[in-house]
């Protein structure tokens, strides 16, 4: 279902498609559940409309989500000279979150950009940012519904896959009817769920658990126990044999606002060539996004990120001082007072 004010901008964007023979999908880096969903779900219902189709991802397919890619040319050059009729860039709130720069003749090739960040920047030639969807893979259902392009039971195990991760399990606060909308139209088509299950259940590898275990042993409390803080250096990962993608693995970004006076929480951590980052997540109302914007990130009320080429001693200093101004903000403010 899409909403009624967004409906020309859907409308237009699905000309679009109808009229173009070669297609190039992307996503943001790093990409996760939703990311990897919506561009490989987009890709194979367009596969099945006879189109010609490429992908680009920088950072590559995370191998734990290899069972939803189609048989695509995955592009991975950090400039991409398109002669597409279409560049369709899906989960990124701005365009240089898909590590690409997209040489291009505007006359030929359109940007379209659809998203669900309430920090996008309306970059594309032609927009469909809905910030009340749950995931992008939610607004690719309802397009590709809306333009009558295949949904069978191969594209909707990767809509799936970024339906459930984006807004975990069904559990963000707000969602919206139109998620559930979605996930009773993908599972009309005899999807068969337990892949995604299993992947997400019980498809943790040692060195995850091992993240979390360090992670559970090692977050402090700030904020009168509102604030959870956790800094995991190279030398951490290195001790317990684990990895850089390993923290994305473990769970512990959500993990640490399951205790029942926390509502927020920042994990900050470090990749081997210097590349430092944030993970924010919270419940109860209190925005992350707004730090994650002020550090040169976005995302989501709940649930943000950013990045920086700096030492993670800097960036955790000015991520948990930022994150503990934004608590003591909202639990003093005039509503939560009353």
């Amino acid at each position: 279902m899409l909403p009624a004010e967004l409906l020309n901008d859907a409308n237009a964007i699905i000309d679009r498609i109808r009229g173009a023979g070669k297609i190039l999908v992307a996503a943001h880096l790093r990409p996760d559940g939703d990311a990897t969903g919506s561009v490989s779900g987009l890709i194979k219902s367009l596969q099945k409309a006879g189109k010609s189709v490429e992908a680009a991802l920088f950072d590559g397919v995370p191998e734990k989500f290899a069972f939803v890619w189609p048989e695509v040319r995955l592009l991975r050059e950090p400039q991409i000279n398109s002669d597409h009729d279409l560049i369709m860039v899906l989960d990124s709130g701005d365009a240089d979150r898909t590590g690409f720069t997209f040489n291009r003749d505007p006359k030929k090739t359109c940007l379209i950009n659809i998203d669900h960040h309430a920090s996008n920047t309306m970059f594309g030639d032609l927009n469909y940012v809905d910030t009340g969807a749950s995931a992008a893979c939610e607004i690719i259902a309802a397009l590709l519904e809306q333009a009558g392009l295949p949904i069978d039971a191969d594209v909707a195990l990767s809509l799936m896959l970024g339906l459930v991760t984006d807004s975990r399990f069904f559990q963000n606060e707000g969602l919206r009817h139109t998620a559930h909308l979605a996930a009773a139209r993908l599972l009309k088509t005899g999807l068969d769920t337990s892949p995604i299950l299993n992947t997400l259940n019980s498809g943790r590898s040692e060195a995850d658990l091992r993240v979390q275990g360090f992670g559970l042993c090692n977050f402090r409390l700030e904020c009168n126990r509102r604030l959870a803080t956790l800094v995991v250096r190279q030398s951490d990962l290195k001790k317990i044999g684990a990895a850089f993608g390993n923290v994305y693995g473990s769970g512990i970004f959500n993990l640490l606002l399951s205790m029942g006076d926390t509502f927020a929480s920042v994990v900050i951590f470090e990749r081997d060539d210097g590349m430092s980052f944030c993970e924010f997540r919270s419940r109860g109302g209190v925005n992350v996004k707004d730090v994650a914007v002020s550090m040169g990130g976005g995302g989501h009320v709940p649930a943000s990120g950013c990045s920086r080429a700096v030492a993670i001693d800097e960036l955790a200093a000015e991520a948990i001082e930022k994150m503990k101004m934004q608590v003591e903000r909202f639990y003093t403010s005039p509503e939560k007072s009353a």
